[in-house]
């Protein structure tokens, strides 16, 4: 029996040995080249077995060698920017597969709201950017990344504070007093661009005018952003990407500030100075400065076959800003599952994104604009014969000027964090019940939580000069947003007539809470802001505490008809049924609708003998969409606490109205026109778009005065102002030159808007002369700088037009009519003097991307720019005057006017408005993908060095002429505290395995 087993086991061995080495044997290896059509050989084509996982990648040489099995009987060669080949096993050539460009890439898919469509069947205004198109190098969020790349989309980055982020304006701004930042969608969900890690991003597509984005209602009358995250799509073998950059950074520019040596020369020269010389040499802005640096390290693992595919991504992020102790780090973890069941019918797909951030302390006191303990503002005006220690060691602080602190003390006895924590969890499910009817159920959930400390020790000049003994804050906060999205679309073709029929289903709930506490005078710094009730403070009822809670909801109905006729004509209609709690009684639902027509002319009979035109699409557009009030019970009462009250031996704390009820609250509403064409000629050689649009706004909100009694509150919020935007965009992509080992690719964006007040009141609400004057000039001039009129544009200054100066040194200003007069601080409220001085608001933008390949290299250069504006030189404005007792700038000295040096006190006048004009050196990058031999580890490598605001040409004279424009009420002004922007150099590296 045992002789008997060991036969039988040696016959398996036997059996087992010869069939796999007919298997071997029956494998065999396929080999090629893989070139364009004009025989250049193609680098990084996606070369795989249909139906299979394994597949590689052509080398330099454009050449593969894959090894297929019985049965293997279609390659499939896909590469970004030209169509998929698939092509037998036996049908391969030694002259190679050929690939042709997508021209004009009229089959792309573009993301729009609540679905897709080819480009060739857009009607509304939409630009897409695709990931290999963004902007390499050191950034923050993908907004730096897409800088100038989409007409009329204006972001700017106007701050170098690690945790700030861009200022996002797309066509003007449409409200006085709610967001004016376009909607941001991930993957259909509502998020941030800092929400998302740039390396997980496979598009960007914007929905610009409201014909595009009325299907979101009261969240699209500033446009909405769609970012679509990277999927591993089908048959895709498994593939590791490492994407890695380090970068270091500087001030991108340095006021010139006196030095002490300066000083003492202006002394010697007896220039009379307020500053005393105190004997010492102290460059207080190096004291507190470093050089800045970030690392950011990506790994992505994706693959998938026919019925499951997986992305994986791990993103993390460190940057440390130009001034010590600022910092940002992020992590950020997702998972993205699609699975195909039931024949293709069922489609299932879980995201999870899991982040994390850690924000220094000292991070909020850069971000102070205005405030007297900002560390740069300290550190510029700081006398720089001043000491930074006493005899005994402590921190140096002078009690005389006031509001002169110390600045190292500020960064050095500030401590503390803030740590923000989010999940964002989605479900789909898509199901395919008939033939071209399917239905679609999102369901998602936005965790988010925060906790930020705080704490100024003992030796922090709170305490050395209002003797508060250590300063201890604690804040926690919490949110959640769940959204819940149903659709269903029916498509249907008629022969030459092609139907595609939307509805839909929207909820989205809003919640969020958090509590602080304050508290001072501990007995030490040992426990920090981790035991806040050991302050003493709390003993004579001088520490505090607060919470608050508010919630709101969003409900919408949605329907939309898709039609087109013959690829020449296509017509697009929706209507969205909106309500939101945040409305009043009166007017909880609203409706939303648009319509929008294509004209494919290319497409035309009479074309068909027109060489060198490819695409030439006329589109025109028509839409509603809203804005939603900011916070959640503005049409309802509200009543705050007034303080404490003594009632003999007991103290009460007593309410007070806090807003009056408004049952007629309801959305902002935009009506928009647009009119577009988009053209492609000489085998998309050039191509682009023009649009042209007039969108006008009316139910703006504002804060009126209102009689009391009978009113409870002097003010109440209504809808009643109008304002009109109106704008030219134009797009255009060109290769201007193309040789066999030579590639230039441009594009230029260029953007153009004006807007106008139309209306401040009605009938039951007025603003007195349909005027309002704003200022955001800091003391101590503290004056106003812009006026809100009806008839003009947002962002007007006005104040004093200077057009000479005394011999001694006092601003001449002229008035309106002509008339001058020597400038008196008793003139600083009076109109009569006062006029329009220019506007804030650039009257175009624009951005100009260039990409040279040759062979391995590549260089990327991408300028953007602004024109027809004004900037109020903040630093020039406090600091251009010798009459302070603080630092000046070495220019204070010179003659205004070439006829004598100001006396002046600090004020808001015309000499200190410059033009804004620049265009600015946004990046420049030069790549490299050097020759790999082939091996089964790496696929691609590819190293680049890279620079980011590099310079700029402009004739400002601050820091830099591209400033945030976080409110169009005061535009313009750039501020003397802000964190200066910076110039950053990069090393990174792409490596795919």
């Amino acid at each position: 029996m045992r002789k008997y087993k060991w036969n039988l086991l040696v016959f398996a061995l036997l059996c087992a040995l010869s069939l796999c080495s007919g298997q071997l044997l029956a494998q065999k290896p396929v080999s090629g080249i893989v070139k364009d059509k004009n025989s250049v050989p193609l680098r990084g084509v996606s070369v795989f077995i249909k139906g299979k996982t394994n597949g590689v990648v052509t080398n330099d040489s454009g050449r593969y060698t894959i090894t297929v099995m019985p049965g293997d009987n279609t390659l499939v060669f896909s590469a970004t920017g030209f169509k998929t080949v698939e092509t037998s096993v036996e049908a391969l050539a030694e002259a190679g597969v050929v690939l042709n460009d997508d021209y004009a890439k009229l089959d792309e898919v573009v993301v729009v709201g609540y679905g897709t469509q080819k480009r060739r069947e857009v009607t509304g205004a939409v630009a897409t950017i695709k990931a290999e198109n963004f902007t390499a190098g050191a950034i923050r969020d993908v907004s730096e990344a897409i800088r100038g790349k989409v007409a009329g989309l204006n972001i700017t980055t106007g701050s170098g504070n690690p945790s700030d982020g861009s200022e996002i304006n797309l066509r003007g701004f449409a409200s006085l007093q709610g967001s004016t930042a376009p909607l941001i969608l991930i993957n259909g969900i509502p998020g941030g661009f800092n929400t998302v890690a740039p390396e997980d991003i496979a598009s960007i597509d914007v929905l610009k005018d409201a014909s595009a984005a009325a299907i979101y209602g009261t969240r699209g009358a500033n446009g909405v952003i769609l970012i679509t995250t990277k999927s591993a799509g089908s048959e895709v073998p498994t593939t590791v990407t490492y994407t890695g950059y380090g970068s270091v950074s500087s001030f991108a520019k340095k006021a010139k500030f006196l030095t002490a040596d300066k000083m003492r020369s202006l002394k010697a020269q007896g220039v009379s100075m307020n500053m005393t010389d105190l004997g010492n040499s102290v460059n207080w802005l190096d004291s507190i400065s470093q050089t800045g640096n970030m690392h950011n390290h990506n790994l992505s693992l994706k693959g998938g076959n026919r019925r499951s595919s997986y992305v994986a991504n791990v993103n993390y992020n460190k940057q440390n800003g130009v001034f010590k102790k600022t910092f940002n780090e992020e992590l950020k973890v997702s998972l993205d599952l699609y699975h195909y069941m039931f024949n293709d019918r069922v489609k299932l797909n879980m995201n999870v994104i899991r982040a994390y951030q850690k924000v220094s302390a000292v991070n909020a006191l850069f971000a102070g604009i205005g405030a007297i303990d900002n560390p740069y503002r300290q550190a510029v005006n700081h006398n720089p014969t001043d000491t930074v220690r006493n005899a005994d060691g402590s921190w140096h602080e002078s009690t005389t000027p006031m509001q002169y602190y110390n600045p190292l003390a500020l960064i050095n006895e500030t401590r503390g964090e803030t740590t923000t924590d989010w999940t964002r969890f989605a479900g789909n499910i898509g199901v395919n019940i008939l033939k071209g009817w399917d239905v679609n159920l999102l369901l998602s959930t936005h965790r988010t939580s925060g906790y930020g400390g705080y704490y100024k020790t003992w030796q922090h000049y709170t305490t050395t000069l209002n003797n508060m003994n250590g300063v201890a804050s604690l804040s926690t906060s919490r949110s959640k947003t769940d959204n819940l999205e149903f659709t269903t679309t029916y498509r249907k073709n008629l022969g030459l007539h092609q139907f595609t029929l939307l509805g839909g289903y929207s909820y989205q709930y809003y919640v969020t809470d958090g509590f602080g506490a304050y508290n001072y005078n501990f007995q030490n710094d040992v426990f920090s802001y981790n035991n806040i009730g050991a302050g003493l403070a709390i003993q004579d009822n001088r520490a505090s505490m607060n919470s608050y809670k508010n919630s709101n909801k969003l409900v919408g109905f949605l329907g939309r008809l898709n039609y087109a006729f013959d690829n020449r004509f296509n017509l697009m209609a929706s209507l969205r049924r909106e309500g939101s709690s945040k409305f009043g009684a009166n007017h909880k639902w609203g409706n939303f609708s648009s319509v929008s027509a294509g004209w494919t002319i290319s497409n035309e009979a009479f074309m068909k003998n027109v060489r060198g035109i490819n695409l030439l699409k006329l589109r025109a557009g028509w839409g509603v969409t809203g804005i939603a009030p900011s916070s959640s019970y503005l049409s309802l009462s509200t009543y705050v606490y007034s303080g404490l009250y003594q009632n003999g031996d007991d103290l009460i704390y007593t309410l007070k109205p806090g807003s009056n009820p408004n049952p007629d609250l309801r959305w902002e509403k935009s009506t928009e026109l647009n009119i577009g064409l988009d053209f492609s000629l000489l085998n998309d050689r050039l191509s682009g778009s023009v649009d042209v649009y007039d969108k006008q706004t009316k139910d703006l909100l504002w804060e009126y005065p209102v009689p009391t009694p009978p009113n409870f509150y002097s003010t109440t919020i209504a809808n009643v102002g109008k304002i009109s935007n109106k704008g030219v965009e134009i797009l255009l992509n060109a290769v201007p030159v193309k040789t066999k080992n030579f590639r230039w690719n441009a594009s230029l964006t260029v953007s153009h808007n004006t807007n106008k007040l139309l209306s401040l009141s009605n009938d039951l609400y007025k603003i007195d002369k349909d005027r309002l004057d704003y200022g955001a000039i800091t003391e101590p001039i503290s004056m106003n700088s812009h006026r809100i009129d009806v008839g003009k544009s947002l962002g007007n200054f006005y104040g004093f037009k200077a057009v000479d100066v005394t011999d001694d040194g006092y601003w001449i200003v002229e008035a309106a009519d002509g008339k001058r007069k020597k400038l008196e601080t008793t003139m600083y409220t009076q109109d009569e003097y006062k006029q329009y001085l220019g506007n804030g608001l650039p009257k175009f933008t624009g951005g100009f991307s260039n990409t040279f390949t040759y062979k391995r290299f590549d260089l990327g250069v991408v300028l953007t720019g602004a024109f027809g504006y004004k900037i109020l030189n903040g630093q020039r404005m406090f600091y251009e005057n010798p009459t302070i007792q603080y630092n000046v700038l070495e220019s204070a000295y010179d003659k205004v006017f070439g006829k004598a040096v100001l006396k002046n006190p600090q004020a808001f006048v015309s000499y200190y408005l410059e033009n804004g004009n620049y265009v600015k050196v946004d990046n420049i990058t030069f790549g490299y993908s050097p020759k790999l031999v082939p091996n089964k580890y790496i696929k691609s490598l590819r190293m680049y060095a890279s620079g980011s605001n590099l310079g700029y040409f402009t004739s400002y004279k601050g820091i830099d002429p591209e400033i945030a424009r976080p409110d169009p009420k005061t535009a313009g002004i750039d501020d003397r505290n802000k964190y200066p922007t910076i110039k950053t150099f990069t090393v990174g590296v792409i490596a795919t395995f």
